[in-house]
């Protein structure tokens, strides 16, 4: 019994004597289990191949819609341009023999559109030429000499007392007529006529661009810019 407890004395002797000698640091972390830890990295710092392409995946999905990596800007479409309208033909040719000269490939081509001739100023309601007639005799007995019978589909016998480009001139002469009596009509006037254009794809040098700043100006010849056909 007394060696058991010369035993014991003896262990709590050695283990006093142990946490004297050594620090309580080491102490516990000699007897605390290990853990499982992973340092941490950045992003930029990934070295395998499945890393890198994620990395790569992460930085252009937080770019905006306008800076997509590796899009370039857009090319503008290619420019074609047309001249005219030429009201006669003769004068498309003159013009389109210029750009020949000059190398530059032009075709020409033609369309159908409604002139504007001016006001007319007419009496209707004849049944016959002879009662056109002696609406004009009547006239001239007054003062008004300037008049012509017209025929036309829907339009017959009628007594027209001129045509006038300028509005304020057709109202003068409607309100002459009408003072006179006459039940006086007025009413815009067309023709059709055939005009001319110039095509052409390829930019003029200097001396065709002002050829054709002078056709603007002398002949009312424009330059349209426009998209060439696919």
């Amino acid at each position: 019994m007394k060696a058991f407890f010369f035993l014991l004395l003896l262990t709590n002797i050695i283990f006093a004597l142990v946490q004297w000698m050594l620090p309580y640091e080491q102490v516990m972390s000699n007897a605390q289990p290990s853990l499982a830890t992973e340092s941490l990295r950045l992003l930029d710092e990934s070295d395998t191949p499945v890393e890198q392409e994620l990395l790569e995946e992460l930085k252009v999905g937080s770019l905006g819609n306008n800076e997509k990596v590796g899009n370039s800007p857009a090319t503008p479409d290619q420019l074609c341009y047309t001249l005219g309208p030429f009201k006669e033909q003769q004068s498309a040719q003159e013009v389109a023999l210029k750009f020949k000269q000059n190398k530059i490939p032009i075709s020409s081509r033609s369309s159908e559109e409604k002139e504007y001739r001016g006001m007319m100023v007419y009496v209707d309601g004849h049944d016959s030429r002879a009662d056109a007639v002696a609406t004009a005799d009547s006239l001239a007995e007054k003062g008004v000499r300037d008049y012509i019978i017209v025929n036309e589909p829907g339009k017959t016998n009628i007594l027209s007392l001129g045509v006038f480009s300028l509005k304020k001139n057709a109202e003068r002469r409607y309100n002459k007529i009408a003072k006179l009596g006459y039940s006086v009509k007025s009413e815009a006037r067309y023709r059709n006529r055939t005009i001319y254009w110039l095509d052409y794809s390829e930019s003029e040098n200097d001396n065709l661009t002002r050829f054709i700043d002078m056709l603007k100006i002398e002949k009312g010849i424009s330059r349209i810019s426009r998209k060439c056909a696919e």
